[in-house]
């Protein structure tokens, strides 16, 4: 005996446990399967039914899908409209068994009964196979021009799925879409929308074909817009006139007008209309206002209406709903260039919202704040910053750091400036200062030899003070071994621009207290590694001081620190008397490479230096594009600094003793700063060629700098340049070679590639087995994301100089 579907759903809601629920389903499963072997036709339509809720419930059903089919032959209204509700659940459009019910959803497309041409057009809208989609076009062309409103509505959706299928049909429909637009039924106009958005998704060369209709939709819109309230009416919701068919319009109007500007002239009124008429005080309404303001900002429209949007996003996000705060400020990310006057106007907001409870709305609005920064604002910008990390969450001040350090990067209006902004970043930052924003704070300084002593000073006085911030620790630990006879010369000035008086005992009481209370415990090796370092360069600064610095690192030279133990060691044999005439020399200040740093006015600020980040999951094998092996995307946390390959501290120095090399100790952390011994032997002498220009597309350059080496080998740096005005993130870059030639990859120099600049560099070395006789090849891929939007390319490159 068949139970009934809701005595079915009683059973099941009674099973106390999950054994308990699968031994009741399995008990009707069989049940069913008796019932459908025996053909009884009675209940098959109640069975199909009970099968769709064990299907929701994830269980197994294909064994009904036949059943369906029969179900959807039948004459009887309820068994049909079970069998196309079967069939659109428990198929698909890849289930070899779709091809069989063609003729009956043809044959229900032509019954007297609208609901049944409903049906069939509903079940080949949803799971139409290419095959049945481009057998039942000309039926759904057909319907489309019925009398019948509900089934022009039907089957311009239907026609929705027909397009996106067959591609070469999808210009059938194109003759009907006029008259759907002119429809005075709202539902058939919703329809028409929907299939002509689809269409011109499918295929934008018909933009321009199509724009003949923009006044049938700009007298539809205006028609809801000036119609006013009726609680009688069919489309009203939340006083506003079928706000679903004037969104759809609306995204419509915005493909129209994207540029073109005859057709934004011709919307540019009604997006005022829409604009001011709409009441902002519920849901509704700011669905509405959310989508007039995005086409406003995507057409090429008059300044006055921009201003218009974006003051309707200012009144956003002042609201007490978070999600329409939320919406307000993501907007405002995408067309916080559009006009930055009218943006600047709700500064004020936008920096409130980063005190909001909400993690993800704090996220946003910083991420609005920084687009908004630029020259003439960035002092007031960083004041208001540098208030907010005072009192930031834990959890947002790694990002608010690295963004404040971005700005002052970008924007700084000189030199000085700059440095004591970043000196307060890293007094309030602490530990949340990236170890790539602390290594270019020294490049910085270093590049700028008229504020050493500014620098090693004001580092000093903050020391004093206090040793709990670990990244003004580490940089002023590395600027004490760097110009720490500045510090001491007597002509030191203080803060407030007082004389100050610093011996040399000070400096090293100072690297003692270090040693003592590092500001991180977990980090205590690092730190005293820098130390040490800061320490062996003391000696020619100081050197008075000779033996107690030489007491200090002995506290070293038996640490279970691989590499502070390997440095200490190092240290202390370059403290005897044999190493006096190279001393100097060798613990000379490190110069900078000029093409890393520029002058703060000239805006070529220092690359930053990070771990390349890892190769998707959803790309390719690179394997796959010249059958050779692909160099791996570098995973390794070791900061790259382009021309000063990291040390582990002793193979230069044994290279003096002429002792055997040895292989660099594993670093940790802050290897950036310890590499501070000095530049090693230059190579022999290398040939470089001209550069190459390997990839350019959507604002993205790639140029190659190739360089022929002593050895035989090719080394080439890939310069990333990013055109755009917003930055590209989570950039990787990827490069495959044929099986010849032998390609090492070094870290790229950053993950993010900021805007209209070229300072992420990436190094690579190549081997050509073959000498020259055969050419230099990369096939090259590159992914990253731009505006929230993941993009992916591929490119090739060759035309290597001969021999290379």
């Amino acid at each position: 005996m068949s139970i009934k579907l809701r005595e079915l759903i009683r059973s099941i809601r009674a099973a106390k446990t999950a054994a308990e629920e699968r031994a009741v389903i399995a008990r009707e499963c069989a049940l069913i399967r008796t019932a459908f072997k025996e053909d009884d036709n009675q209940f098959r339509h109640r069975n199909v039914a009970k099968l769709l809720f064990i299907h929701m419930m994830g269980y197994p059903t294909h064994f009904g899908q036949m059943e369906c089919l029969k179900l959807i032959a039948s004459s009887k209204f309820a068994e049909k409209r079970v069998g196309y509700l079967g069939l659109t659940q428990l198929l698909d459009e890849n289930t070899d068994v779709l091809m069989l019910v063609t003729n009956s959803v043809k044959h229900d497309m032509n019954h007297e009964n609208q609901y049944v041409n409903g049906l069939a057009l509903c079940a080949l809208g949803n799971i139409g196979s290419n095959e049945m989609c481009r057998a039942l076009a000309r039926e759904v062309e057909n319907m489309m021009a019925s009398p019948n409103p509900y089934l022009r509505k039907k089957a311009a959706l239907c026609a929705m799925r027909i397009v996106r299928k067959v591609d070469e049909i999808e210009d059938k429909f194109n003759g009907k879409i006029g008259n759907l637009l002119e429809d005075r039924h709202h539902g058939v106009l919703l329809a028409g929308c929907s299939l002509l958005t689809t269409l011109l998704e499918v295929n934008p060369s018909y933009i321009k074909e199509f724009r003949r209709h923009i006044p049938s939709l700009v007298r539809a819109l205006r028609n809801m817009v000036t119609s006013g309230y009726s609680s009688a009416a069919e489309y009203d919701i939340a006083g506003i006139t079928d706000p679903f068919l004037q969104a759809k319009i609306l995204r419509l109007l915005r493909i129209f007008g994207e540029r073109n500007v005859d057709a934004s002239d011709e919307m540019n009124d009604i997006l005022a209309q829409v604009a001011t008429n709409t009441e902002g005080t519920k849901n509704t309404g700011n669905s509405i206002l959310y989508e007039c303001v995005l086409t406003i900002m995507s057409i090429e429209a008059e300044s006055g209406l921009r201003v218009l949007g974006i003051n309707i996003l200012g009144r956003f996000l002042q609201s007490r709903d978070n999600n329409i705060r939320y919406v307000a400020l993501a907007t405002l990310q995408r067309v916080v260039n559009v006009d930055q006057q009218v943006m600047q106007r709700h500064r004020n907001t936008i920096i409130d919202c980063l005190k909001d409870a909400d993690i993800s709305i704090r996220k946003r609005a910083l991420d609005v704040t920084y687009s908004l920064i630029d020259e003439t604002n960035i002092k007031s910008m960083t004041k208001e910053l540098l208030n907010y990390l005072l009192v930031a969450e834990t959890d947002f001040k790694e990002e608010l750091c690295s963004k404040l350090c971005m700005a002052v990067d970008k924007f700084s209006p000189n030199r000085q400036w700059q440095i004591d902004t970043l000196i307060k970043i890293m007094c309030l930052g602490g530990s949340y200062v990236k170890e790539e924003q602390r290594e270019k704070f020294c490049r910085v300084v270093a590049a700028t030899p008229e504020l050493h002593a500014y620098t090693v000073t004001k580092l000093y006085a903050n020391m004093r003070e206090s040793l709990s911030q670990e990244a003004l620790v580490h940089v002023g630990v590395w600027c004490l071994g760097e110009f720490g006879d500045l510090l001491v010369s007597g002509n030191a000035v203080g803060p407030d621009d007082q004389p100050i008086s610093v011996s040399s005992g000070d400096v090293l009481d100072l690297l003692y207290d270090v040693v003592r209370k590092p500001p991180s415990a977990e980090k205590a090796a690092a730190t005293h590694c820098l130390v040490a370092a800061a320490l062996i360069k003391l000696v020619t600064r100081c050197p008075s001081e000779a033996e107690k610095i030489k007491k200090l690192l002995r506290r070293f030279d038996a640490s279970l620190h691989v590499d502070l133990q390997q440095r200490s060691c190092e240290f202390l044999e370059l403290l005897h008397s044999e190493w006096d005439p190279h001393r100097a020399g060798i613990l000379d200040r490190m110069p900078v490479p000029e093409k890393e740093i520029g002058g703060a006015d000239s805006r070529d600020r220092p690359a930053p230096v990070g771990g390349a980040p890892t190769g998707g999951k959803d790309l390719l094998d690179l394997n796959d594009l010249l059958d050779g092996p692909a160099a791996p995307s570098a995973t390794s946390n070791v900061v790259s600094t382009p021309a000063y390959p990291a040390s582990g501290g002793g193979g230069d120095l044994l290279d003096l003793l002429d002792g055997p090399p040895t292989a660099p100790a594993p670093t940790m952390g802050g290897d950036g700063l310890l590499d501070m011994l000095g530049v090693p032997p230059a190579p022999a002498a290398s040939q470089d060629a001209p550069p190459m220009v390997a990839f350019e597309k959507n604002g993205l350059k790639i140029t190659f700098f190739p360089r022929k080496d002593a050895d035989g080998s090719t080394t080439v740096l890939a310069k990333f340049a990013n055109n755009l005005n917003v930055p590209m993130t989570n950039f990787v870059f990827e490069a495959a070679v044929p099986k010849y030639i032998t390609l090492t990859m070094q870290p790229a120099t950053g993950q993010v590639l900021p805007p209209q600049t070229d300072l992420v560099t990436q190094t690579m070395r190549c081997v050509n087995s073959t000498h020259g006789e055969k050419g230099l090849l990369m096939k090259l891929r590159i992914g990253y994301v731009c505006n929230g939007t993941p993009v992916q390319e591929m490119g090739q490159i060759g035309g290597f100089p001969l021999g290379y």
